[in-house]
């Protein structure tokens, strides 16, 4: 190639590309200013769109907090389940694992409950017969046995009489007096056949019997099967006993008491219990003066014997003599022949609709185990926690609740074999808040912040006094279901549920009022 030609091309071609370059960076100049413009200000012919079009809805604002709370919750190695809808159109507001299966520890109750009152009404009352088959002479002596046919009734407690262990049996007491009767020639029997005689719920632990919510299960109860005893340390010398005073006042248990008074600044360790299958009692160890008055109960073994023996006690404290003994009819040669016998009296029992409230609000597992039988019992072919369990299934399934996540196993949900979703429970919610029975429903729960077992949560904030709702507690499981309103006065229907947690169950707690709080906070 002739190189003068070359010369005079190649500066043409340099020329060409630097114009190129500076049209390009001109070009990028001018729409990088553009964009600039448009982001802050608009051109005068644009339409700008209004800020509340951007803004969420109180429920998807509900929904984004409380999920914004669950996923900073210190509770990663265990699982939540929640559902949130209003009562009224069904309309879902939040869910999150709602399907899964959980534990629901006492929120079984809701669904014990639930089915007593929709199936017995809440005038039901329990009968319980006191019969004899003998007679009275003009003196007053009944020659034969006094018999208490048991009904299953849970009511005979302090609970429902204003905290007065006596009431029940001075109302017994009075009623057998007012017959003439002076003197019993024979024993006090008790029946408690209307039940099954399996003392425990399926898979209740063997290590909890000893403690109160643990109580054996009878048809013939008294004191919820358990013996209540206030400690008081021997304030006059150290080294005595502590003085231990059982309510109901009764020699029932054997107590053995090894517990001694001991000075302040002594290291101390001390236990209680009760030997399994047997009323063999204890207190043993050294209990610090400082300590003042405490209250331990302890459960009874045989509910049956424990309720003729308590009657015989307060019999013979009322100056009626009793010449036999307290005797369980299961332990009687041959079975009771009731076409033989004569009616003193039937005793009821307070209404359902006060033996629920009795259930839920202080979370009470022997009344709602009971309720279950009595399902059982009056609408299947036995009196006994899986016909009551059976008959609880058709219920729910002839109102069309959805059962398919649902597994009962006792009817206060202190057995951890119990699994329910938050869609199950919200369907139970749904279905008593469309029944006719709601109020006494709702009514039965506790209040938060004001009574029952929620009576201490939610102070302070606006849920207080606003959420009826049933808590929940075993190991590692909390759960809160129920009712509350927003500021506008819009019922919701709320199941929270938390299982395999393992910070404590404060924290879970004050996770579980922040959601609460902003259920009521909505307008």
């Amino acid at each position: 190639m002739n190189l003068v030609w070359v010369l005079k091309i190649e500066p043409r071609k340099i020329l060409e590309k630097l114009v190129r370059s500076a049209l390009r960076v001109i070009t990028i100049s001018l729409i990088l200013v553009v964009l600039f413009n448009c982001s802050t200000q608009s051109p005068p012919f644009a339409t700008s769109l209004p800020k509340q079009a951007f803004r969420r809805t109180a429920q998807q604002q509900l929904a984004f907090e409380v999920d914004t709370l669950l996923n900073q919750a210190a509770t990663q190695m265990g699982w939540w389940g929640v559902k949130i809808q209003y009562a009224n159109t069904g309309e879902v507001i939040y869910e999150r694992n709602a399907k899964k299966m959980f534990m629901p520890a006492s929120n079984m109750k809701m669904y014990t409950t639930a089915a007593a009152l929709c199936l017995l009404g809440p005038q039901y009352r329990y009968a319980t017969d006191f019969v004899s088959n003998g007679s009275i002479n003009d003196e007053g002596l009944l020659t034969g046995d006094l018999i208490i046919k048991g009904s299953g009734d849970p009511s005979w407690s302090w609970r429902f009489y204003d905290g007065s262990y006596d009431s029940v049996m001075v109302r017994f007491v009075d009623s057998l007096k007012a017959h003439g009767i002076t003197r019993i020639q024979g024993d006090i029997i008790g029946d408690d056949n209307v039940f099954d005689d399996m003392a425990l719920g399926y898979g209740w632990s063997w290590d909890d019997e000893v403690y109160y919510y643990s109580a054996q299960l009878s048809g013939l109860s008294y004191s919820e099967n358990y013996i209540d005893y206030t400690l008081t340390p021997d304030s006059v010398q150290l080294g005595n006993r502590v003085i231990i005073e059982p309510h109901p006042q009764t020699t029932y248990l054997n107590l053995r008491n090894d517990l001694k008074t001991v000075s302040s600044d002594t290291a101390t360790e001390w236990d209680y219990g009760r030997d399994l299958g047997t009323n063999n009692a204890w207190f043993e160890g050294e209990y610090r003066i400082e300590n003042g008055e405490t209250e331990k109960t302890i459960t009874i073994h045989n509910p049956t014997l424990y309720t003729v023996h308590v009657l015989k006690e307060r019999l013979e404290e009322a100056g009626i003599i009793v010449s036999g003994q307290a005797v369980d009819a299961d332990d009687l040669a041959d079975s009771l022949d009731y076409s033989a016998t004569t009616r003193f009296f039937t005793y009821y029992s307070h209404p359902l609709s006060d033996i629920i409230s009795k259930v839920n609000r202080p979370s009470q597992n022997f009344i709602a185990e009971t309720l279950q039988k009595t399902l059982g019992h009056e609408f299947g072919e036995e009196g006994s926690s899986r016909e009551g369990r059976k008959v609880q299934m058709a219920f729910y399934d002839s109102l069309g609740m959805d059962t398919r996540n649902l597994k009962l196993r006792d009817g206060s949900g202190l057995s951890r074999h119990n699994l329910v979703s938050p869609n199950t429970s919200i369907s139970l919610l749904e279905l008593m808040w469309n029944h006719p029975y709601r109020s006494y429903y709702i009514e039965s729960f506790p209040l938060s912040g004001v009574f029952g077992t929620s009576r201490k949560l939610t102070l302070g904030t606006s849920a207080e006094g606003n959420v009826r709702a049933k808590t929940g507690t075993i190991g590692y499981v909390r759960a809160f279901s129920g009712y509350t309103w927003t500021q506008s006065g819009e019922p919701i229907i709320f199941s929270l549920m938390v299982n395999h947690y393992t910070i404590s169950t404060s924290r879970v707690n004050q996770l579980i009022e922040q959601i609460v709080a902003k259920l009521s906070d909505m307008e």
